[in-house]
């Protein structure tokens, strides 16, 4: 397959339509997006980088786009870590994953060996190669097109590959979504998208790149305001974004104190990643008006792979609380099934799927991959989730891994054992909770304000336990509150 034919045939087509616009004002029409990206391009071949591993440390930016877009027209792999990351996480990561260069913004260009891209400084290429085309790479379709980083511990990093045909899957099956009115009635040529959430997260797959492979327009906000929000889709009538369930909440507020409103001109409001009560979704409908959009998926297996919809948004809203317990229904063409596990009801099991959005590798030998999660579907055909098999912590959409923060928290002085699990949050889905056994209990009281410093330069803000327990043995861990705790 071509690398990035999707992407550049659509910027051909756009030619002078302007598709982005970011938070400084700084705009690329379809023509000069191409332009800027294909010069990139050509830098970064320069650089001997057409095939192997690129990081990004990006804020979202015009300049994070033609990052993202180059490292996939030359056929290579990105790996994106969180631009608020701190940097002795993101430089574990980038050589964990062995990468061979890293792009970053001016903000981030403090780390040792970065190349530095940002709006108002391209890649300085050499001079041979600051001309001609860039050159139309075939890829084999299971390469590693985004390698996501989930967690990076002593053993190594653990990341999910996403190769160039789940990629180019779920940017196809995000299009049809959009075009078939799944994601919200009206969908037209003058949707305008804005980029709220990180391009790392679920946005990318969700609505940056989709919109950009439509041809239509976009702003990209440098990180999330919710007053700022509101005043890009006034400014811009921008009628769709992506954000997590602490986003939803955040804009809510906002809008219930300023007397705003953003419905309309938005349209469609898609949200995502982690759990949200009935009481948040009615208070979030009649603040924010009837335009969210739910979706549940994993970037291992698809996303999304169910769709709670604005008419069942609407419900909820009048009173339907059972349906706000659920992920709304599979989507159209998923392959999903229910692998029974012990202990669970007969009609209860690990939800899996199969399909070009299954990585490579995490499938078995008949394609399927389990997801991990517990799942259900009810008589009207709603899928229902009620755990997970493995442990991870949902944090607002963030998915934590306990291993990670227990080997930070027990690599710092002081510490003599520790576990590390997700509890409920009523803002959060789960709170990361650490439970830590004192090597000195006469020296106790002091380790929570001296552990905390040196966890904020090993794990980016999300890890960061939200409740750290003092305890004099691992046995005196109680019993997990919430004997199901929300699934990712």
């Amino acid at each position: 397959m071509l690398a990035g034919a999707g992407s550049r045939a659509a910027l051909r087509l756009a030619a002078d339509r302007v598709l982005l616009t970011d938070a400084a004002g700084e705009v690329r029409t379809g023509r000069s997006l191409g332009d800027r990206t294909e010069a990139l391009g050509r830098g970064l071949t320069a650089l001997g980088l057409s095939g192997r591993r690129v990081g990004l440390w990006y804020w979202n930016s015009v300049a994070a786009i033609e990052a993202h877009l180059a490292v996939e027209w030359i056929g290579a792999t990105k790996v994106p870590v969180d631009p608020g990351a701190p940097t002795a996480e993101a430089r574990a990561v980038f050589e964990a994953a062995a990468v061979d260069a890293v792009l970053t913004d001016a903000a981030h260009q403090a780390l040792p060996g970065a190349h530095l891209h940002d709006t108002h400084q391209p890649l300085a290429t050499p001079g041979p190669a600051r001309t001609g085309a860039l050159e139309e790479l075939r890829v084999p379709a299971d390469r590693t097109a985004v390698l996501y980083p989930r967690m990076t511990t002593a053993a190594g990093l653990f990341a999910v590959p996403i190769s160039y045909r789940n990629w180019e899957a779920g940017i196809r099956n995000n299009v049809a979504l959009y075009r078939s009115g799944i994601y919200g009635p009206g969908f037209d040529n003058d949707e305008v998208f804005v980029t709220a959430q990180q391009l790392p997260h679920g946005t990318g797959l969700i609505g940056t790149f989709p919109f950009l492979h439509m041809g239509l327009p976009q702003v990209l906000l440098q990180r999330f305001d919710a007053d700022a929000f509101v005043e890009a889709v006034h400014r811009h009538k921008a009628t769709a974004s992506f954000f997590v369930p602490g986003m939803v909440t955040r804009l809510a507020d906002t809008l219930h104190r300023s007397g705003r409103t953003v419905a309309p001109p938005l349209r469609r409001l898609l949200y995502g990643g982690a759990p949200i009560s009935a009481e948040e979704i009615t208070r979030a409908h009649d603040r924010i008006g009837p335009v969210l959009v739910q979706l549940y998926g994993r970037f291992e297996g698809g996303w999304p792979l169910s769709v709670l919809s604005i008419e069942d948004h609407r419900r909820i809203a009048q009173g339907d609380a059972d349906l706000a317990r659920s992920c709304g229904r599979p989507v159209a063409g998923t392959n999903l099934r229910i692998r029974p596990v012990p202990g669970q009801p007969p009609d209860h099991g690990e939800l899996c799927v199969r399909g070009d959005t299954v990585v490579p590798g995490h499938a078995d030998p008949d394609g399927w991959y389990a997801l991990g999660d517990i799942g259900w579907l009810d008589d009207n055909g709603y899928l229902y989730l009620g755990g997970r098999l493995d442990g991870m912590i949902n944090t607002g959409s963030y998915h934590v891994y306990p291993g990670e923060v227990e080997e930070a928290i027990t690599a710092a002085p002081g510490v003599k054992a520790t576990l590390v699990r997700g509890e409920p949050d009523p803002t959060w889905g789960q709170a990361v909770t650490a439970y830590v056994v004192p090597a000195d209990p006469d020296a106790a009281t002091t380790l929570p304000t001296t552990l905390r410093p040196l966890l904020e330069q090993r794990l980016a803000r999300y890890k960061l336990p939200k409740r750290i327990h003092l305890i004099p043995s691992l046995d005196a861990i109680p019993p997990h509150p919430d004997p199901h705790p929300p699934p990712g």
